[in-house]
């Protein structure tokens, strides 16, 4: 896909991004592969993929900001600490909730992409319906009043309907008097710790797949061997005592 270079940095890394081609690693001792877009303005795209080719998760990195999506787990927002030079053992400070900035922002940089990379089309979508789902839940309440005034049309906000009524003469009554209690002690509950993420490591809440190693499968064959051997020797031990 053909790009132009752009003063804004941010656009200008992400056409990097889009340039650059996706490095594979090999398959890790957990079943999942890594895939690397490195874009050297800033932007970098992380996927880990399993073993039939599924994103299992992904994570967006926009100059200081951060977005990672792990399967089952959604969306969540951060900030990069480090600088511009970023090693990639760089850590990512979380936000205790989902940032709506920066998730608009990573979902507008990648509306821009055109190409057929699968993994930035993944990200691409990801963030797109993350940042629909935000969009439908900030419907406020003034709307939903419209609504209700349009059933009524003809009366105004502050309306009520009336009902005839008849004078009544009540005869006054002094109030008794009303110690006020003291106001209970407000607990002020503390701040949550800020969550640190290591770049590239799982999620708190993050199910990762069980580690299988190859020499434990290579053991169990050896242990096996040696057993029927010994079975062997016994028997004609016993074949040639008969």
């Amino acid at each position: 896909m053909a790009v132009e270079s752009s003063s804004d940095p941010l656009k200008s890394a992400m056409q990097e991004l889009y340039r650059a081609r996706a490095v594979e690693g090999p398959l890790g001792e957990n079943g999942l592969r890594t895939v690397w877009h490195l874009s050297p303005q800033g932007a970098e795209l992380m996927s880990l993929v399993d073993e039939d080719g599924r994103v299992r998760r992904q994570e967006l990195t926009l100059l200081d900001e951060h977005c990672i999506w792990a399967s089952g787990q959604g969306v969540r927002t951060g900030r990069v600490e480090g600088g511009a030079a970023r090693p990639v053992s760089t850590e990512v400070r979380a936000d205790p909730e989902l940032v709506p900035q920066r998730l608009v922002r990573a979902a507008q940089a990648l509306a821009t992409y055109e190409g057929h990379d699968r993994y930035i089309l993944h990200m691409q979508r990801v963030l797109a319906l993350a940042r629909e789902g935000l969009e439908m839940s900030s419907v406020t309440s003034p709307e939903r009043r419209g609504e209700r005034l349009e059933e009524h049309p003809g009366r105004g906000p502050g309306a009520r309907d009336t009902v005839p009524t008849r004078a009544v003469t009540l005869a006054p009554v002094t109030p008794p008097e009303v110690v006020p209690a003291a106001a209970p002690a407000r607990e002020v509950a503390p701040e949550p710790e800020p969550v640190v993420l290591r770049y590239g490591q799982p999620l708190p809440n993050e199910v990762v797949p069980p580690v299988v190693r190859k020499s434990e499968g290579l053991v169990m064959v050896a242990v096996f061997g040696f057993a029927l051997v010994v079975g062997l020797v016994m028997l004609y031990v016993l074949m040639r005592g008969a």
